[in-house]
């Protein structure tokens, strides 16, 4: 699928990629998108989705859009800036509930330019701590966003509330 999937986005046909989107598993799919995405590095792969958005915006389209502006379009100028934007409407379609789309928009601090402040990714681990309390990732990175933060901008109470979520 993942050789289709190459040629026809090229090509611009796009409805034909609609349809194995719709005829095959989702998560199939994501796989061989972003491993035809990941041979060619074209922009193609991305308008493909932001056309499919415009009729069908769901949080499924913004993480395929976020993984392939993370890793195959990383090098192209801004591409974690538009991640964020698709990260932060995956999270919102799924009410701040989905550990997925929040742990999207924890990976945008982990970058060597991250897009979260300190505050922003304080409050995304905080949010994932609700939902799972012993994540690990969002724990270790609640800790360093406390330490390059201003010791008076963090309110120990909701730290120690994070600690015993």
């Amino acid at each position: 699928m993942k050789e289709q999937i190459e040629v026809l986005i090229l090509n611009g046909e796009f409805e034909r990629v609609r349809q194995l989107m719709t005829d095959n598993d989702f998560l199939d799919f994501e796989e061989a998108f972003i491993g035809a995405a990941q041979n060619t590095e074209s922009v193609m792969f991305y308008t493909f989705i932001v056309e499919v958005m415009k009729e069908q915006e769901s949080a499924e389209l913004h993480d395929l859009a976020f993984l392939l502006l993370v890793y195959p379009l990383s090098e192209v100028t801004d591409a974690f800036k538009a991640a964020y934007y698709h990260a932060e409407r995956s999270a919102g379609l799924t009410e701040y509930k989905e550990i997925k789309s929040l742990l999207q928009l924890l990976f945008l601090y982990t970058v060597p330019e991250p897009v979260l402040t300190d505050r922003q990714a304080y409050q995304v681990a905080k949010e994932i701590l609700k939902l799972d309390p012993h994540n690990k990732i969002a724990r270790d990175l609640m800790k360093r966003a406390v330490k390059k933060m201003d010791a008076g901008v963090v309110d120990i109470n909701d730290l120690g509330r994070s600690q015993n979520a």
